[in-house]
């Protein structure tokens, strides 16, 4: 058997040896494979070329099917339909009839006359909004081009516009489109060349560098199983060494091998250095070094619940809370409160690290928008905060002894005053060093006032008390929130307000000044302003997109043509002055800036809109070639930085990120004062009457702001301190913070509940899960309020959400008939093809009325002008009309339709509205065009509504769910009040004893007929005990007679044959009969004696009083006995030993002369039971037994008990001394029980016997 065990314990040893190895191997294999790809010429294509070739044919086979069978079903007579087209077309797909197009499946991208007229069945096209394979299919006259997306490359890089933000072919693949085949040696990415159904060549596709996907797979595969192995064999050497007696060692090997591998991975960067994978990516997510991403925050809330978990364990192993019941009172409770009160601080430093990236925020008054990334740091978030609530109540374990013995009352009330003056002063000062502490004694006081303390060390549900620390943990992180939303605000108002103080965008004068020199030398920009006539649109168009992209995006132009005699070009040259009028107007507020050419644009108002005017004069070559360059005319740029619009998303949409600044809050407003008075304001505050001008001399307003009748301000001085710029906006509420606390307690609860679910199914094999009846009342309770609540909640916000679509609906019809009826009195400018700036500058106005944006499409469809043409330029959205807008208004002769589009990644409604010709008979003539209103703020403000929905049904829910589980706490303890009290009463029964009825305040709900009927079992428990009594009464007097008659025997037969023997000597006249009498008689008088003895000790146990119970301490009983046999026996060497408790009190309920009888009892048995020649010593302790009992232990140094009278020891007359009755003992016996509680002893031969004593603590 010992080789066996020898063994298993060497293979036990082995295996996690062998996997460690493993692991060094896969370590080493990965390291290899990275540096192997990071090679010259090592990297293949990824995807292969083979797969790329195949994926581009299937498509065009799909596209040209298709194609085909719309060719065939518009050949005339009939008719392109545009409902067919929605419906049978997987890609955008165009039907021309003799060049002319007729319908369309998508608004975008238009053919081109180019594209139409050619004849390749398939091409690559490049348009605006990216690249597309061009199937083309021809039947008769019918032309229809389906374009195959290949990938969508956006100008503009922005949070709505990012690849892969609409669906394409090579989505995903980090490879590049190239019309022409790419030259050797002319990019450093692999090349792959395709080629058509035909084996033409389409395209090339080159790799982009820095490709995440290329063949990095098996390096990280190979880590991923190195850490595998890591983890096994470590968690194996650690389980060896715990079945080994080595617990501490196994602990720290549990602890530190994570930390190291997670340390290791830090170091090295991994898996970011090896696999760009996005959760690892540092510009998505970064806080600390700790964290530098997204995906190192997630494994830090998994290695920190894996330790919370760990240290769990290591409380429940060294029995860490009983050891602070049993310590002396401050010992561990101080250490404790401040180790919870450094754990509140961790964890708001924690929150404040996690939520300073304001990219990714959780705060869902200002956004509930649900994506990937954020539902990742939510778990991260979640995973720490249940790490941080186990410590919360680790810490609570420790600190619940010393709360249960300070006074109640006292604790309460002044505990409640601390904890209230340190939140009042954190709210006042905005400090967070005193909120913590309030929240947190205030935490200690409901846990001390629901008694829920007991809950933390004597068993029973503690899901109460994990419910208030994760109530903390919410109330910290809303805090957290707050302040991460309040330096934010701060930021964003002190860079809105610099940028309104400051005149001159130096970066913006610099890259003008450079775009306007390449302009004057562009040969296409002077051959379109000298062309006959000139072709104005096309050259206004060029400058937009050549040279006022990327950083000019946030500035709104205006382009004014001039030729050389200074006359405007152009339709709208009635209305417009020449270039020496203009220059001269311009003259008056221009000032020139370091660029030649570039002036900056004065106004009286100092804080108005900043405004620059370019001068570009354009020339061309001498005719012939001979002489200086003629002026070819003048092109004079107007850039207007353009007004923060709260109603609208479109200035985000336009702007690239780096250059646009966010909106603060829909309520944003700001005013400008000069030298003290108020000369410029924007939004709806009102700065005149609200804001006192005094304030304007307060330096707080400069520094952290005021807040003043729920607005916070904040102001900011120029250099020479004249000038002062105001930012307002409303504050953050009590009701937003409760929003957030709400949404954190729900989610963390139902992780909670998850993990606890999980948990009970892993072990539904060993046992269910335990409940007592408070716990399955309040469960019970629980549900019947959170199952309503979840029900009501869904129907109400379903009811509102509708609603609000209604809502929304109604406003965009009225908006749209507005702008409709102002379009309609001039209507046949749509049918003007001359007409086209008068009607730009028409769509501006009423866009500008209606405050939205406006697109005018002529009876075909196709788009005539624009308020926002910078949309279609930048290939954000088509130039055709929405062809399910054809459907509804011409084919099904709608009025109006309200549809939903996309542009990028932004869901936005549009209205599109027919405008008729006047007619005769009505206003319902033929369709002279389109009006199409983009709502591109329509997901935002439905969102925004959505956002005040939730948080206004979840603060309810949560208010709700609270109040009602309080109310459910306190209709639990007035239920099962009676229980308990019965369940005292019913560990306090005993048949030797007393019996109290039960008096309860009703007898006809089912408490009470519980009580009746233990009343009356009372009574039949009295009947019982004196029917039981008499029994015992007459068995022990049977077993007595027995004994009595076996005692008295003994001594009567020697008396017997004494007489006998004296009779005979005096029949038969001895002559020592005289002597023989008297010696006989002594032998009669000792026998008589030892009858006596028998006698008065039988009296003793017969006579016993009855016991009156009592609340007692037994430290002092028991002290004052060991006192007591000091002083009667003497202790001059130290034999008697006492280990009591330094303060503490044990109350037990039992009579006190029994248990003095009893402690007495067995200490003179330990002083007796000590041979001659050895020195006595009694060893005599007191310690707590469990939760709920005290054990008593008194030991002795004697000859000890022999084995076969072990069993004899408690019965009456039984002893193994001379002079002994053999009552003591079983008067012992009886003294315990009768009290509730049990002895018995354990003894060695020759070594000693130690008794032990156990008796139950009153309730």
């Amino acid at each position: 058997m010992s080789v066996l065990l020898n063994s298993r314990f060497s293979v036990a040893r082995q295996w996690p040896v062998a996997l460690l190895l493993l692991a060094l191997l896969s370590f080493g294999a990965s390291w290899l494979a990275n540096t192997y790809w990071q090679l010259p010429g090592t990297n293949p294509l990824y995807p292969s070329a083979a797969r790329l070739q195949k994926l581009v044919n299937q498509a065009a086979i799909t596209a040209g099917r298709e194609a085909n069978q719309v060719a065939l079903a518009s050949q005339p007579p009939a008719a392109a339909s545009f409902r067919q087209l929605l419906t049978q077309c997987a890609y955008p797909t165009f039907v021309a009839i003799d060049s002319q197009l007729v319908a369309w499946s998508a608004s975008g991208p238009a053919p081109t006359a180019t594209e139409l007229a050619d004849t390749v069945s398939e091409r690559l096209s490049q348009t605006a909004m990216g690249e597309f394979l061009t199937v083309r299919r021809r039947r008769g006259h019918v032309v229809v081009l389906a374009y195959v997306p290949l990938a969508r490359r956006y100008g503009i890089s922005n949070r709505y516009l990012r690849e892969g933000a609409e669906p394409t072919l090579l989505q995903g693949m980090e490879v590049q489109v190239r019309a022409t085949p790419v030259q050797p040696g002319e990019t450093h990415g692999l090349v792959a060349a395709l080629v058509d159904t035909q084996g033409r060549y389409l395209f090339s596709v080159v790799q982009l560098p820095g490709n995440a996907l290329t063949g990095r797979i098996l390096p990280l595969l190979l880590l991923v199983l190195g850490i595998g192995f890591y983890t096994a064999g470590w968690l194996g050497l650690a389980y060896y060494w715990w079945q080994s007696g080595h617990v501490a060692l196994a602990i720290v090997v549990l602890a530190s091998t994570p930390v190291a591998l997670r340390l290791a991975l830090l170091y090295l960067g991994l898996p970011y250095a090896w696999l760009e994978i996005p959760l690892f990516d540092p510009r998505i997510y970064a806080v600390s070094g700790w964290a530098p991403s997204l995906g190192d925050l997630l494994l830090n809330g998994l290695l920190a619940a894996l330790l919370a978990g760990l240290l769990v364990m290591v409380s429940r192993h060294y029995q860490l809370p009983a050891r602070a019941q049993r310590a002396p009172a401050g010992s561990w409770g101080v250490p404790a409160l401040l180790g919870l009160l450094l754990t509140v601080a961790a964890l708001h430093s924690y929150y404040s690290s996690a939520f300073s990236n304001n990219q990714l925020s959780l705060d869902i008054t200002q956004s509930m928008q649900v994506s990937g990334f954020r539902l990742v740091l939510l778990l991260a978030v979640l995973l720490h905060t249940a790490a941080f609530a186990a410590g919360f109540y680790l810490w609570t374990e420790l600190l619940a002894p010393d709360l249960r013995r300070l006074p109640r009352r006292p604790l309460l009330v002044g505990g409640t005053l601390i904890a209230l003056l340190l939140l009042a002063q954190g709210v006042l000062l905005h400090e967070s060093l005193l909120l913590l502490p309030g929240m947190t004694v205030l935490c200690l006081l409901l846990m001390r006032s629901g008694k829920l303390e007991k809950r933390a060390t004597q068993g029973g549900p503690r899901y109460l008390l994990l419910l208030l620390w994760l109530s903390l943990a919410s109330a910290v992180g809303a805090v957290a929130l707050y302040e991460q939303f309040e330096r934010q605000l701060l930021l964003d108002k002190q860079r809105l307000a610099s940028n309104l103080l400051v005149d001159n965008d130096l970066q913006g004068e610099f890259l003008l000044g450079q775009r306007l020199r390449q302009l004057a030398t562009d040969p296409i920009i002077m051959r379109l302003l000298t062309s006959t006539p000139a072709r104005t649109e096309a050259l206004r168009r060029r400058i937009e997109r050549q040279y006022l992209r990327t950083y000019f995006d946030k500035y709104e132009e205006s382009i004014d043509l001039f030729d050389p005699s200074g006359r405007p070009i152009g339709g709208e040259a009635d209305d417009t002055l020449t270039f020496d009028q203009t220059r001269l107007r311009l003259s008056r507020t221009a000032t020139t800036t370091d660029q030649a050419g570039v002036y900056l644009l004065k106004s009286d108002n100092s804080f108005s809109s900043r405004r620059y005017v370019a001068v570009i004069p354009i020339t061309q070559p001498a005719p012939g070639g001979i002489g200086p360059p003629a002026p070819a005319g003048t092109i004079l740029l107007t850039l207007s930085l353009k007004q923060l619009a709260s109603y609208s998303v479109l200035p985000e949409l336009l702007v690239d990120q780096k250059f646009f600044q966010p909106g603060l809050a829909t309520d944003l407003s700001y005013a400008g004062y000069a030298q003290g008075r108020l000369v410029y304001s924007e939004g709806d505050f009102d700065y005149a009457n609200d804001l006192p001008r005094q304030l304007l001399h307060d330096q707080r307003l400069f520094t952290n702001g005021l807040i003043i009748s729920d607005f916070h301000h904040l102001a900011m001085r120029d250099a020479s301190g004249r000038r002062v710029v105001v930012v307002t906006t409303s504050t953050y509420s009590l009701a937003d913070w409760f929003s957030n606390f709400s949404f954190q307690l729900l989610l963390n609860m139902l992780m909670w509940l998850l993990a606890g679910g999980a948990y009970l199914l892993a072990r539904r094999g060993d046992q269910g899960l335990q409940l007592n009846f408070s716990a399955r009342i309040q469960l019970l309770l629980n549900l019947g309020i959170i199952v309503p609540l979840l029900v009501v909640s869904v129907a109400t916000a379903s009811q509102v959400i509708s609603g609000y679509r209604r809502d929304l609906r109604r406003t965009y019809e009225r908006r749209g008939h507005i702008a409709l009826e102002s379009l309609l009195r001039r209507r046949d400018q749509l049918t003007d093809s001359t007409a086209r700036p008068v009607l730009t500058a028409l769509a501006r106005n009423v866009a500008a009325l209606t405050e939205t944006d406006l697109n005018l499409y002529d009876a075909h469809g196709q788009l005539l002008v624009s308020s926002q043409p910078l949309i279609f330029e930048a290939g954000l959205l088509g130039p055709l009309l929405n062809p399910q807008a054809v459907v509804d208004l011409r084919e099904r002769g709608l009025s109006r339709t309200l549809l939903t589009e996309q542009a990028g990644s932004l869901s936005f409604s549009s209205l599109y509205l027919p405008v008729r010709a006047a007619s005769a008979d009505g206003p319902a003539g033929p369709i002279q065009g389109y009006v199409g209103i983009p709502f591109f703020d329509s997901q935002k403000e439905l969102d925004n509504k959505l956002t005040e929905l939730f948080t206004t049904i979840v603060n309810i829910f949560t208010l709700m769910f609270l109040v009602f589980l309080g109310l459910a706490v306190v209709a639990t303890r007035q239920l099962t009040a009676p229980l308990k009290l019965l369940t005292q009463r019913l560990k306090r029964t005993t048949l030797t004893g007393q019996n109290e009825v039960l008096d309860y305040r009703s007898n006809d709900d089912e408490i009470g007929l519980l009580v009746s009927e233990y009343n009356g079992m009372l009574g039949k428990l009295e009947a019982s005990k004196r029917e039981l009594a008499t029994q015992e009464k007459e068995a022990a007097w049977r077993e007595m007679a027995r004994q009595v008659a076996h005692e008295i025997k003994n001594p009567l037969t020697p008396m017997k044959l004494s007489l006998q023997y004296l009779q005979k000597a005096i029949a038969e006249h001895r002559p020592n009969a005289e002597a023989l009498i008297g010696r006989i008689a002594e032998t009669l008088i000792t026998q008589i004696d030892v009858l006596a003895d028998i006698a008065t000790s039988f009296s003793t146990f017969t006579n016993l009083p009855t016991m009156r119970p009592a609340r007692l301490d037994v430290v002092a009983v028991l002290r004052h006995c060991a006192d007591l046999f000091r002083q009667n026996d003497g202790d001059e060497h130290g034999a008697l030993h006492l280990h009591l408790p330094a303060d503490g009190t044990f109350t037990v309920f039992a009579d006190e002369s029994l248990l003095v009888r009893t402690f007495n009892n067995l200490l003179l048995n330990a002083k007796q039971a000590v041979p001659p020649g050895r020195a006595p010593r009694q060893e005599i302790s007191l310690q707590a037994s469990g939760a709920d009992k005290v054990l008593i232990t008194i030991a002795d140094n004697g000859a000890g008990i022999a084995e076969e009278v072990r069993d004899h020891v408690f019965r009456p007359n039984f002893t193994t001394k001379a002079g002994g009755s053999g009552i003591g003992l079983a008067v012992a016996r009886r003294g315990i029980e009768s009290a509730g509680g049990r002895i018995w002893f354990e003894s060695e031969v020759d070594i000693g016997t130690t008794f032990f004593i156990e008796l139950p603590l009153a309730g």
